[in-house]
């Protein structure tokens, strides 16, 4: 054989190899490839989910603040109705500081607490959640 024989023996003999390395490698490219497009779909997915989460929450914070708030209302509103109750009882007991050691009390010391009882069984039955009633004067 002559020389440009072998070089094209030669030049066979690597295409021959190369060429099946080549398709393994793109056959790898190509696999690398969807692998990376099937993850980053996936973490699209998985993203858009957590938005939806995030979103919803949302909602569930500000009903809570909502929720919150008003049950701070709610106390703040029965904190002023007890203290003014136990001003009322406070005054109206004062004045008969003295008949009161010896047992006695007078009509509108009774009538305070009387309407202080009815109050407190009323808003013990209606929760921190329902209308809390004024303390009256005179009752």
């Amino acid at each position: 054989m002559n020389g440009m024989a072998y070089f094209f023996a030669a030049i066979s003999l690597v295409l021959t190899i190369l060429l099946p390395l080549s398709q393994i490698q793109s056959k790898q490219i190509g696999y690398d490839e969807g692998l990376a497009a099937g993850r980053a779909e996936c973490q699209q997915q998985t993203i858009e989910e957590l938005q939806v989460l995030i979103s919803s929450t949302e909602g569930l914070t500000e009903q809570a603040h909502a929720a919150s708030t008003a049950l701070n209302r709610s106390i703040s509103a029965r904190q002023q109705a007890d203290a003014n109750t136990t001003k009322e009882l406070t005054d109206a007991l004062a004045l008969t500081a003295a008949e009161r050691a010896q047992c006695r009390f007078d009509d509108d010391s009774m009538r305070h607490t009387a309407a202080a009882r009815d109050r407190a069984a009323q808003a013990a039955a209606g929760g921190l959640g329902g209308a809390v009633p004024a303390a009256g004067g005179d009752e």
